[in-house]
């Protein structure tokens, strides 16, 4: 538990870090505490899963890590690439939420006739066409990476509330805050590259997008948890696991 709570210490203790040194637009403690934050959550993940870690899971892992060390070293010059680097997560993430969703309706039949959930689709294609509008200026090949993302970002969408309407555990509750952090943190990653003096919105994006690490570390505990010992009783381990 010590080791665990000492990784958790270093990850928040970076982000604080982090976040104040937007605030106060201190670049050397933001080259200081921005290196710590992806590390130090990984590791509380390889400690909690006891070892056991997930190949794709490390990879978007260490594929956000370098999108993070492109743009630390320079935002604008290393736009694609970190779009590039952030965007991959983003596969492997909707190929789990896939998984996810296979299993589970290997347990029942999805049922979609809440409002509340087509009013969450019309919302996400609102965000995702009034988002593309909105950098309708840039490079081609910027504008179809914004493309993927808002597709990704879509599907993860649907996919995660349609679970979450269907079911309740704490592996889709870590899910759905995972999706909607990126969700945020995406758009608001847009809105403040487009206005860079307004400081609010740069913060919104980074801390939603430095606690969505935490989340998806979160959700794949959780999900790693629930293969390692019993497959085939998700929803009894699922309610044994304490928080």
């Amino acid at each position: 538990m010590a080791n665990l709570n000492s990784a958790l210490v270093f990850y928040f203790g970076a982000l604080i870090l982090y976040v104040l040194s937007i605030f106060f637009d201190s670049p050397n403690l933001e080259l200081f505490s921005r290196p710590i934050i992806i590390p130090s959550i990984y590791y509380f993940y390889f400690i909690s899963v006891k070892g056991r870690i997930n190949l794709l899971f490390s990879i978007s892992i260490l594929s956000f890590f370098i999108g993070e060390i492109l743009y630390l070293i320079s935002a604008s010059d290393f736009l694609i690439q970190g779009l590039i680097c952030f965007g991959i997560p983003y596969f492997i993430v909707t190929y789990f939420l896939c998984q996810d969703f296979l299993y589970y309706l290997n347990k029942k039949k999805y049922e979609i006739n809440s409002i509340s959930f087509y009013i969450i689709i019309l919302l996400l294609f609102y965000l995702l066409y009034n988002v593309l509008s909105f950098i309708n200026e840039s490079s081609q090949l910027e504008f179809s990476i914004y493309i993927i993302y808002g597709i990704l970002l879509f599907v993860m969408g649907i996919l995660t509330f349609l679970i979450q309407f269907n079911f309740n555990n704490r592996t889709i509750l870590y899910m759905v805050l995972m999706v909607s952090s990126f969700i945020v943190s995406d758009l608001f990653f847009i809105f403040s590259t487009k206005m860079k003096d307004v400081i609010a919105l740069k913060l919104i994006n980074v801390i939603s997008q430095q606690l969505s690490y935490c989340l998806f570390v979160g959700y794949f505990i959780y999900r790693t948890r629930f293969k390692i010992y019993e497959k085939n009783n998700f929803l009894r381990i699922e309610s044994e696991i304490t928080p």
